[in-house]
């Protein structure tokens, strides 16, 4: 066995100052990260060094600092090989700056280098699918999220992302199932639920669609805007409320109202 090469004094330096820095960052101080990421990179300006430093100026929202960084990371690896190991997540942090900038087709780019260079991560997939959903290329985001439930098909998250997916492409059949496949998973998540009674409505599948609001209520009773809904499917049902609840004394917030309202609209009925 040939012995392994022994870490100067700048490198294990710079080891410390990256450890602290994820310590730091863990605990929400992203400037004290970002200054602890700056010596480690003084230190040792490694691409791995390069990405850290380009994550913390990203969490300080300093997106035009981060991109170069990523840019420099990534340019050394290929200038120097593959050995300089994986760097996998400065494309996926070049897509997310991309989409901060709204530029979603190299957005696009960035996440497809980064699925191509590990396949099998369902959350690489998941951030493709979204950013094409955005540029309305519904059915090649939907062929990510499938696959990417193929990859982790426990995952409630995944169905319940595919499935508004095929809301958008008008696939209501298919959303409903994937949206009960993420209920049955996740069956105290009360957002699902209502997303789930949401779709029924939409199909005018009114009796199927109450439990799901009511459970929706039960699981979070303090939800003013939940039991706003439960009244507004109670109505389309015909159905008199098993709840008080006066709509009219209901002191809705603007997220509360937006809320209300946005459901409202996904559950209204489709047109003919």
């Amino acid at each position: 066995m040939e012995p392994q090469n022994e870490k100067t004094s700048a490198e294990l330096e710079s080891d410390y100052h990256a450890t602290v820095g994820d310590m730091r960052g863990e605990d929400g101080d992203f400037v004290g990260a970002l200054g602890e990421y700056k010596k480690a990179a003084q230190l040792n300006a490694t691409p791995q060094r390069l990405m850290k430093l380009a994550d913390g100026y990203a969490a300080v929202d300093l997106p035009q600092k981060a991109f170069d960084l990523y840019q420099r990371a990534l340019r050394a690896q290929e200038e120097n090989g593959a050995e300089l190991g994986d760097l996998t997540e400065a494309h996926i942090g070049m897509g997310d700056i991309c989409c901060t900038f709204a530029r979603s087709a190299a957005a696009v780019r960035s996440y497809e280098r980064a699925v191509r260079s590990q396949p099998k991560k369902p959350f690489y997939r998941w951030k493709l699918a979204v950013t094409l959903a955005t540029m309305g290329l519904y059915d090649k985001a939907a062929a990510q999220l499938e696959i990417a439930l193929e990859l982790s098909p426990g995952d409630a998250f995944y169905h319940f992302q595919l499935a508004d997916v095929y809301l958008l492409m008008r696939r209501h059949d298919d959303a409903i199932k994937n949206l009960e496949s993420a209920v049955h998973q996740a069956p105290r998540d009360d957002y699902y639920r209502l997303r789930l009674g949401a779709a029924f409505l939409r199909l005018e599948r009114t009796q199927e669609a109450v439990p799901h609001f009511e459970r929706a209520v039960e699981l979070k009773p303090e939800n003013s805007s939940y039991r706003t809904l439960l009244r507004y499917a109670y109505a389309r049902n015909h159905q008199e409320p098993a709840i008080s609840v006066d709509v009219e004394m209901l002191e809705l917030g603007p997220y509360d109202e937006d809320f209300v309202k946005r459901i409202q609209r996904m559950a209204q009925p489709l047109a003919a």
